[in-house]
């Protein structure tokens, strides 16, 4: 009903005015729609150009660098969002297959988890069950070594470069045990050749075999080669289009397809902090397997490389964005310094090339863990005697340079050192001439306390 004092035409003529009125001031107030979708179009051609634009420059330097008796052939490739976001393969196609190497252990690692799952291997219970031999050292006074402690390459067992049967005939090593279980991280290919002869006692199936069956098939990895001869260590053989599936699997979770390959609390194992290490924002840590990056508790990147005569690549993933990236090679010797200028090139190139691919302010190639204040230093600081002969063997002191580093001193060589911070409690002593090759100090914490100092030579305890 019309006010009696407006006529009907006068109400119709009020009404859009008001509304005209109205527009006008949503449109001050705030942009129409499509100007933020203008906005949005033109952001993501900037950042598509920048990605285009890399790629060219990627695919130059691997056709550039990749050839010869250095790195005879080489593929490379990046995803994100489940897209194939680069893809290059120089004298070789993206289904040549390539020595996986040290990646073997991501799928001896599933290959266990995946029997834990099934309640066939328990991750607690200690090795000695399945493979009916000791590996403890007497003189350490060690736990048990367990499945667990294997697959965080946590058990204290050490690398063995010159090794001998058993006189019992075991088919596998039995390493070298150096440090207490649970102390200290120390890469062993030995122990996980163990867990090779774990999944064989617990299942009844080879390891390549079980591998084949529960993680290369059910992730379609077609061109993939997981022979009877495989070891817990190295093996495998991949193509790029079968690891590119295989880092899709890591980004969904232990998914494929949405059908889980291993449960979610079980794939969760792999980014578990492993040894006790001092609180920080920005943290790096071995979890399983893989090298872990966390911002604040939260995982940003996990990678593993992969390194032996024939083979070399790198595997990274960035879970929180949905992407990663890989490479492979065949350098016929791996250990040169002419193939490790190719290995950093092409991994610093793609690590530059994910920057362009996450989401937020994260930047793989700048991130840095945090290093100990003075005050962190200071609690290194003292006399750390060997562990099987604390009163009358040997020690290392570690001392405070009035410049703010730490210095180790042997009393068995005389050796006066500087160490230098790698995290919040590993150190390295760099090789003279050496940019990158040293001796590692790793200090171990217990309930938040300075307890011991792993080295070469053994554990010394405080």
């Amino acid at each position: 009903m019309s006010h009696p004092f407006v006529s009907p035409v006068t109400g119709c003529l009020i009404l859009l005015l008001a509304a005209a009125c109205c527009g006008e001031k949503t449109r001050q107030g705030r942009p129409p729609a499509r100007a933020a979708d203008k906005k949005a179009g033109q952001e993501k051609k900037i950042r598509d150009e920048r990605i285009n634009a890399e790629k060219k420059t990627l695919s130059l330097w691997m056709r550039a660098n990749t050839g010869g008796e250095v790195v005879p052939a080489a593929a490379a490739a990046a995803i994100s969002d489940g897209r194939v976001i680069f893809s290059e393969s120089v004298n070789c196609a993206s289904s040549t297959l390539f020595q996986a190497a040290s990646l073997t252990k991501t799928f001896t690692a599933l290959a266990v988890l995946h029997l834990a799952d099934r309640g066939i291997i328990s991750l607690d219970e200690p090795i000695s069950t399945y493979l009916g031999v000791k590996f403890e050292a007497p003189g350490l006074n060690s736990d048990p070594i367990t499945v667990w402690h294997l697959l965080t390459h946590t058990s204290g067992l050490i690398e063995d470069p010159d090794p001998v049967q058993e006189k019992n005939n075991y088919p596998f090593i039995v390493p070298q045990q150096k440090y207490p279980t649970g102390y200290r991280f120390s890469y062993c290919n030995q122990g996980y050749n163990l867990l090779g002869f774990i999944v064989f006692e617990a299942s009844g199936m080879p390891l390549g075999d079980y591998v084949t069956r529960n993680i290369l098939a059910p992730i379609g990895m077609k061109d993939s080669k997981a022979p009877v001869t495989t070891r817990g260590a190295s093996g495998i053989r991949c193509s790029l289009n079968d690891l590119v599936r295989y880092m899709q699997m890591f980004l969904d979770g232990g998914s494929v397809g949405g059908k889980r390959l291993i449960s979610k609390r079980m794939f969760d194992r792999f980014i578990d902090e492993t040894i006790e290490t001092p609180r920080s924002r920005k943290k790096e840590y071995r979890g399983l397997c893989f090298r872990v990056w966390s911002i604040s508790g939260r995982v940003y990147s996990m990678h593993h490389a992969a390194h032996m005569p024939g083979a070399g690549g790198f595997m990274q993933l960035f879970p929180r964005h949905n992407a990663g990236y890989v490479f492979i090679s065949n350098p016929p010797v791996y250990d040169r310094e002419e193939f490790y200028r190719y290995y950093y090139g092409l991994k610093s190139r793609m690590i530059r090339f994910s920057r362009l691919l996450v989401s937020d302010d994260f930047d793989p190639l700048t991130f840095e863990p945090d290093k100990p204040g003075r005050r962190q230093l200071e609690s290194f600081v003292g006399r750390y005697r060997l562990y099987t002969n604390p009163a009358g063997g040997r020690f290392i002191d570690i001392e405070l340079n009035p410049g703010g580093y730490l210095v180790a001193i042997k009393s068995y060589t005389g050796a006066r050192v500087a160490i230098v911070p790698t995290s919040l409690h590993t150190f390295v002593y760099i090789y003279p001439g050496q940019t990158e090759k040293g001796e590692i100090y790793d200090f171990v914490l217990k309930d938040g306390k300075v307890v011991g100092l792993g080295v070469k030579e053994g554990y010394f305890i405080k």
